[in-house]
């Protein structure tokens, strides 16, 4: 009998052991970590696009209709972008979209604030300047979000037909936000838009004068970095039988006058 007892411990020993890997067996599947959609969604741009979609058109704002109708639901979208984390995001694209979309969206805030005393944001001291915007948790100034963030991080020339600065001469806003699963299309079609249109680019083949908006001389160093010149850059975006001639012969470079009247649709139309 004693040596059946090993036999015996090792036989319900077995058994107790296949128990326990049956019941591991059946321990649920940690969860998937989320998909890159999914972590978009954590940040929703769907109420500066209702306010665009309802207010914009050609690129001008409609702001007194926006004042009256939808002042709170802005201050609502605000208050989303300064407990943001653009960080945590999925990917650059959604960093971008993010950022975009905060500088109009505080340029439009900061019109509304003075409309409609405001011809012009020059006409309010320190609009661009003055640290009063909270973005991503910190407050900050619309030539920081620009500059230090936009500008430096992402190293993008085609930002500068995003960002509008509510002037006549700025590029036009765009009737939607930016999307991060298409931002990189809606930054081609910006700029595509902007450089073949003659408020912005105006070419002389007589004289071998390209007349470009006064944009690509402040940002002169972004264009050049990506493309080598100013006229290389205008170019690849321009359809032809422009983009063929630019190609083919050295151009001058002369920049237009900049209108920093508002770009308020109850106002003249830009030239």
């Amino acid at each position: 009998m004693k040596r059946l007892v090993p036999i015996a411990v090792a036989f319900f020993a077995a058994i107790l052991c296949t128990g326990c890997q049956e019941r591991g067996a059946q321990t649920p599947m940690a969860p998937a970590p989320p998909t890159a959609e999914a972590a978009r969604a954590d940040f929703d741009h769907s109420a500066f696009d209702q306010i665009l979609r309802a207010h914009v058109k050609d690129g001008m704002v409609d702001y007194q209709a926006l004042k009256n109708q939808q002042a709170a639901a802005l201050d609502r979208y605000l208050q989303s972008l300064a407990a943001a984390d653009p960080k945590s995001f999925a990917n650059r694209d959604d960093e971008l979209a993010y950022w975009l979309n905060a500088y109009n969206a505080f340029v439009i805030a900061g019109v509304l604030e003075h409309y409609p005393d405001i011809g012009s944001v020059m006409d309010v001291p320190e609009f661009f300047k003055a640290k009063r915007w909270k973005a991503a948790g910190q407050v900050r100034s619309l030539d920081e979000i620009e500059n230090d963030i936009i500008r430096h991080v992402f190293e993008d020339p085609r930002i500068h037909f995003i960002l509008v600065c509510a002037a006549q001469s700025c590029p036009p806003l765009q009737a939607e936000a930016m999307h991060p699963e298409r931002l990189q299309s809606q930054l081609d079609a910006a700029a595509r838009a902007a450089l073949n249109s003659a408020r912005y680019v105006r070419e002389d083949p007589g004289r071998k004068v390209l007349h470009l908006t006064r944009i690509m001389s402040w940002y002169r160093e972004d264009f050049v970095q990506e493309a080598g010149s100013l006229q290389t850059y205008v170019a690849r975006y321009l359809k032809p039988p422009a983009k063929s001639r630019l190609h083919g012969s050295e151009y001058s470079i002369e920049f237009m006058d900049y209108d920093w009247a508002l770009n308020d649709a109850g106002s003249s139309p830009p030239r």
